[in-house]
């Protein structure tokens, strides 16, 4: 009965909704409405009128790679040509013929083809089907401190009163060499027994510490896995990108990322290898140039790949771990574009979910690095020497740049109707990586004190903005590379562990009032600057 109620709930809904509106395009139009999975099918739900030969209706299941029905004759279910049609399909869950990554067009029959006459929609509910649902630790007791802490120091993140520990994971790591097998849809896939063991180790420590785990998912390029690579990212033998966006555009690539998804959104959904509970899908992406490379294409052709890349990742995340937060990322560049293939925060952003309401809207979350403009301005509350007629930051929607003083842009803007979850709630959004450094190349007289100073105000800021869940950190010990080449330290101690002023304050800027620091910032008090 329970069944057979929210179905006829939904048939009632559109109805009065087609009863509302008047079909377009003379009858040619039909628009895919709800599609989701219900025990072991699919529901698609359609409104409107379209032509067919033979007064039918028939649904396909096209792959992510797939660019339309084409010559396909292999339709997965039919309906009468009506205002509402129904069709049920199986799902297929863990088999070579599952439907969990598809998305569905309607067609009907003209001139003995199958033409395509509807949206397409991908399933918005893939969570129904998990066996497990993480809870957020960090969110249960309001704690939104959060940094990157290699194993060696997981020890520490009690002692810091972290809730949140980052890190990151690269495909090529796990697709070199064997050692682990997975079956996957009835495929068995080889994973690096090594990297598996690591990743055991690193998660069951970072659990141990009772923090959420934040990972960071990014396609790396080796001999195991250029396949993996969108082909176009391959094809520039002078761009040498760290990263490059995932290949959904055929078998081969979609399949493995699914598999690799599967795998360890599977292991780490809070069983025996313990638990991660937030995915971010790509560094940066929006520098595609150097941290998501796709190939020297537009902005926009380039969120419409990013949002079929991260559906599979999502759906795959979803599926094995109802409580899991999946987010995108953008870095620092709202609207500021450097050129080439690397884009601002917005318009990626922008374009992301207009392909995702395009297409199915799912829950997806929202992770930005707002770090200083530039890097090493580590008193961001001040312009860089020369900064200051380049105007890249201000409080609008229109600002070049997002950095600590003005992240309630990102907040406001994720308000917008059209920006709502599902549920018409404010998506998730958590500062998946921001830093500042206690050496600096822009500015003079920032020192540790200063590095301590930014530290607390940003922490501050983040506090008083209810909709930033939480914020890492990068990182707790300094880079030796990045003090030698980039003159930056963003540690919060020293490359021979000791101890910065950075440290305590993180470690206690969510129980004292830190006043000690305003005199670098040149303020009596926190109130006079906004925060408490």
């Amino acid at each position: 009965m329970k069944k057979r109620w929210k179905l006829g709930m939904l048939l009632t809904l559109l109805l009065v909704f087609v009863m509302q509106v008047t079909v377009m395009a003379a009858g040619e139009s039909v628009t895919i409405n709800y599609c989701y999975i219900e025990g072991d099918q699919v529901n698609v739900i359609a409104s409107g009128m379209a032509a067919s030969d033979d007064g039918n209706y028939y649904l396909f299941a096209l792959k992510t790679y797939e660019a339309g029905v084409g010559a396909r004759t292999d339709y997965c279910a039919t309906a009468p040509a009506a205002e509402v049609a129904q069709f049920t399909t199986p799902l297929g869950l863990d088999t070579a013929s599952s439907k969990l990554y598809s998305r569905f067009v309607v067609t009907a029959l003209r001139g003995g083809t199958f033409v395509p006459v509807s949206t397409e929609m991908y399933i918005t509910n893939p969570e129904v089907v998990a066996k497990a649902s993480t809870k957020s630790i960090a969110e249960a007791t309001g704690n939104k401190k959060g940094l990157y802490c290699g194993w060696q120091y997981a020890d520490r993140l009690s002692d810091l009163g972290a809730g949140y520990v980052a890190t990151l994971l690269n495909t090529a790591d796990f697709f070199n060499g064997g050692g682990v097998n997975y079956t996957y849809n009835g495929k068995t896939y080889q994973f690096n027994a090594g990297k598996v063991r690591e990743t055991d180790i690193l998660v069951g420590l970072y659990n141990a510490q009772n923090v959420d785990v934040v990972v960071t998912l990014v396609n790396g390029n080796s001999a195991g896995t250029t396949d993996m690579i969108y082909p176009e990212a391959l094809t520039n033998p002078a761009k040498h990108p760290n990263y490059y966006a995932f290949n959904v555009d055929n078998p081969s690539g979609e399949e493995k990322l699914e598999a690799f998804m599967s795998f360890i959104s599977e292991r780490y959904s809070g069983g025996q290898y313990g638990s991660i509970h937030n995915y971010v899908i790509g560094n940066e992406v929006n520098s595609s140039d150097s941290w998501h490379y796709a190939g020297e294409i537009s902005v926009d052709e380039f969120a419409v790949r990013y949002a079929k890349q991260f559906r599979v990742a999502y759906n795959a995340v979803k599926s094995h771990n109802m409580g899991a937060n999946v987010y995108i990322c953008t870095d620092q560049r709202w609207l500021h574009n450097d050129g080439g293939s690397s884009y601002g925060g917005k318009p990626v952003i922008d374009g992301f979910n207009a392909e995702i309401l395009r297409t199915g809207n799912i829950n997806w979350g929202l992770s930005f690095h707002p770090y200083p403009a530039p890097l090493a301005n580590t008193r961001f509350w001040t312009d860089a020497p020369g900064y200051g007629a380049l105007k890249l930051v201000d409080h609008t929607e229109n600002t070049k740049m997002i950095i600590p003083l003005n992240m309630e842009v990102v907040t406001n803007y994720m308000q917008k109707p059209e920006f709502l979850s599902p549920s018409g709630a404010v998506r998730n959004i958590f500062i998946s990586e921001l830093g500042f450094s206690s050496m600096s190349t822009v500015s003079s007289g920032v020192d540790e004190g200063v590095q301590a100073a930014a530290l607390v105000y940003a922490y501050k800021l983040i506090q008083a903005n209810p909709y930033i869940k939480g914020f890492a950190i990068n990182s707790i010990i300094d880079n030796d590379f990045e003090v030698a080449n980039d003159k930056l330290a963003v540690g919060l101690m020293r490359s021979d562990m000791a101890q910065k002023p950075a440290y305590s304050a993180f470690k206690n800027m969510d129980k004292e009032s830190m006043d000690q620091f305003l005199p670098y910032i040149g303020a009596s008090s926190w109130a006079q600057l906004g925060v408490q």
